[in-house]
């Protein structure tokens, strides 16, 4: 009996010992197997994502005024449709006049047929030191502005600032 005991306390033992691990590895393996498979799959990305589409007329004229107001205004020049260092220098001068810069409406002129103006009404406040000034600051004044704001496409789709008027 003793012996029966010891033998079947053996067999336990050996199965424990040696075919537990065994099946435990044959199944973590390929869940393993299965986690890396799922890992090296690549993520489809949509074609959407591939093709954003580019800023249109009224999105650069959006960005150029929050550029001023954000007192970014080397970032506002360079949206600008010049490639004279001093007419981006005079622009530089011209638009760092401003401590509030608040484009309040847009829409397209009603004059211009092209689509490549946008009558604009802007809420200024001009810096401290300009407020008073005996010449007036290339027509701004503080409180809200209306403007005719240009813009250009540079031949590849993306519109740059060709200026900004008093009038249509």
């Amino acid at each position: 009996m003793f012996r029966s005991v010891f033998s079947k306390t053996a067999a336990y033992l050996i199965i424990l010992v040696f075919v537990v691990p065994v099946v435990l590895l044959f199944l973590f393996g390929n869940l393993a197997k299965k986690q890396i498979k799922n890992a090296s799959t690549p993520i489809p990305t949509s074609t959407s994502a591939q093709n954003v589409p580019l800023p249109s007329k009224e999105d650069i004229v959006r960005t150029f005024c929050e550029l001023i107001d954000e007192d970014r205004i080397s970032d506002a020049v360079s949206m600008l449709n010049t490639s004279d260092d001093s007419t981006r220098q005079s622009w530089g001068v011209s638009l760092n006049n401003f401590s509030s810069f608040k484009l309040i409406t847009i829409k397209p002129s009603s004059i211009d047929e092209t689509g490549n103006s946008f009558e604009v009404d802007i809420n200024v406040t001009l810096k401290e030191n300009l407020q008073n000034l005996p010449i007036p600051n290339n027509g701004w004044v503080n409180g809200v502005n209306k403007k005719w704001i240009g813009v250009l496409d540079n031949g590849s789709g993306r519109y740059k600032i060709t200026g900004i008027a008093s009038g249509p």
